[in-house]
C-alpha cells in the first residue's frame, strides 16, 4: 500500500520558508537599527561634542584675539588723544602733550623790545634827543637832555630826574604818529603830550673828553594828563645802552 507523504512535507518545508525568511529580515532589522544607532552616535558626537569643541574653540579664539588687538595694537594716525599737561599711553607709544605759554597766549617767549634811537643835535644848545617806538603800546616816546655849559635849560618839573651833573632834562613826550616816529627834529609838529613830571635815571657810558656819551641808558617815568585816549596817564621810557649818532 502506498502512503502519501507530500502534505506533510509542505508543513514543514513552509515552516523553514518561514523560519529563514524571519531569521533573515530579523537579523538585517539588527544590522539596521545597529547602522542607526551608530549613525546617530556619529550624528550627536559630531553635533555635539565636535560642534561644542569646534564653537569653543572660535569663542576662545575670538577671545583672544579681540583682547590681544586691544592691548597691543599700536595707535593709528589722527587717533592722538586730546589732554592737557597730561600722559596718556595708546599701545605700545606713550604720547605726551602739553600746554605752554604759546597756546594760551598765542605768543612765543617774551615780546620784542621796542626800537630805540639818540642823536646829537647841536643848535642854540648842544642836545642828546633818544625817540622810542613802542608799537604795542602805539606811541612815540622823547625825551631831551641839554648841556648846561652852552645854555641849555633844566626844567624845574624834572629835576627828580637824575642825570649827570653838566646836564639838564629840557623835555619828556609821547606822540602817536609811529609812521613818522624816528624824526629827532619835527616831533613838535606830532601833536605831542608832554608830561606833567618825570623821575628816573640817565646813565652815560664812554664819555669823552668834551663830556659826549657814546651810549647811554634811560629809565625815566613821566606823569601826563589823559586829555586824549590815547595818552597815558604814566608812561616808562625804559632803553639800555642806546648809541647816540650825529645829527
Amino acid at each position: 500500500m502506498r502512503r502519501r507523504v507530500e502534505p506533510a512535507m509542505y508543513p514543514f518545508a513552509l515552516l523553514l520558508a518561514c523560519g529563514g525568511v524571519t531569521g533573515t529580515s530579523t537579523e538585517n532589522a539588527s544590522e539596521t537599527s545597529a547602522a542607526s544607532t551608530d549613525a546617530t552616535a556619529a550624528t550627536s558626537e559630531a553635533a555635539g561634542t565636535d560642534g561644542q569643541t569646534s564653537t569653543g574653540d572660535a569663542s576662545t579664539g575670538t577671545s583672544t584675539d579681540a583682547t590681544t588687538t586691544s592691548t597691543t595694537a599700536e595707535p593709528t594716525s589722527g587717533d592722538t588723544p586730546l589732554t592737557t599737561d597730561a600722559t596718556t599711553t595708546g599701545g605700545d607709544s606713550t604720547i605726551t602733550t602739553t600746554t605752554g605759554d604759546t597756546t594760551t597766549t598765542g605768543t612765543t617767549g617774551a615780546p620784542a623790545e621796542p626800537d630805540t634811537q639818540a642823536w646829537w643835535v647841536d643848535g642854540n644848545s648842544l642836545q642828546i634827543r633818544v625817540i622810542q617806538r613802542d608799537d604795542d603800546a602805539g606811541l612815540c616816546r622823547g625825551f631831551i637832555l641839554e648841556a648846561l655849559a652852552n645854555g641849555g635849560l633844566d626844567d624845574p618839573k624834572y629835576e627828580p630826574v637824575e642825570q649827570p651833573d653838566e646836564w639838564g632834562v629840557r623835555v619828556v613826550f609821547v606822540h602817536q604818529d609811529l609812521g613818522d616816529c624816528f624824526d629827532p627834529y619835527q616831533f613838535f609838529r606830532k601833536d605831542p603830550a608832554y608830561a606833567d613830571s618825570a623821575a628816573g635815571t640817565v646813565t652815560f657810558h664812554d664819555v669823552d673828553q668834551d663830556g659826549r656819551p657814546a651810549s647811554v641808558d634811560l629809565e625815566i617815568t613821566g606823569i601826563y594828563t589823559p586829555s586824549a585816549p590815547w595818552i597815558p596817564a604814566e608812561d616808562l621810557f625804559k632803553a639800555t645802552a642806546v648809541a647816540v649818532e650825529t645829527g
